[in-house]
């Protein structure tokens, strides 16, 4: 997931990019050593309810990634290497969260009760404009798409966000663990923030 602005620059392929490959093999290795690491559960379920929240995670914080690297460098100077390579952190996520989806099937195939309308129209849509997030994430998209690039990966990032958001402070309640997704939620607000910040810092900047 890159920025039109980075994707349109001439000399965007003469850039080093060292961080590309580790990031790429980044996701799937956190996935087999969950899986290699996975506590001996006796219950399938409860292997699937592990690797729910491994991916889930995983797939959260590699967009969080993305999702401030811009505005990190406008307002602050500092993460340049996170958008130089926000392409492949939004490739990585997608991989994770595809696996995510793997385990939602699964838990829907061994659960009786049916996910509601809510649920399969709203998460689903997550899932498919993920998918064409990472479908489109190259140079030729960008030319090929034009304006609606941008507006696909706009509105994907910020659904995408709302989605995890949604999830997180429905589990903020008295159970196991509650304080990661305060922590989480945390984030993804702060996170927010920052990306408004940015954006009528920019547009002060061009009315003055």
């Amino acid at each position: 997931m890159t920025t039109i602005e980075a994707a349109q620059t001439p000399t965007r392929r003469t850039v080093a990019r060292p961080l590309k490959w580790p990031i790429l093999i980044f996701s799937p290795l956190v996935v087999l050593l969950s899986l290699v690491l996975m506590p001996d559960y006796s219950a399938y379920l409860d292997e699937v309810g592990y690797m729910l929240r491994v991916t889930a995670r995983l797939a959260f914080a590699l967009l969080m990634l993305a999702y401030i690297a811009r505005p990190l460098q406008r307002q602050f100077g500092i993460g340049r290497t996170l958008v130089l390579h926000r392409r492949y952190i939004g490739l990585a996520m997608a991989f994770a969260h595809t696996v995510h989806f793997y385990y939602v099937v699964e838990l829907a195939l061994q659960t009786p009760e049916p996910l509601g309308w809510v649920t399969l129209i709203g998460g689903g849509l997550a899932f498919v404009l993920m998918w064409l997030m990472a479908m489109t994430s190259s140079d030729r998209a960008v030319a090929l798409l034009g304006k609606q690039w941008r507006r696909l990966h706009t509105l994907g990032l910020h659904y995408l966000w709302l989605v995890f958001m949604q999830s997180f402070v429905g589990r903020l309640g008295p159970q196991d663990e509650y304080y990661l997704y305060a922590l989480l939620t945390l984030w993804g607000v702060l996170g927010l923030l920052l990306r408004l910040w940015a954006y009528w810092s920019a547009r002060l900047r061009r009315t003055t």
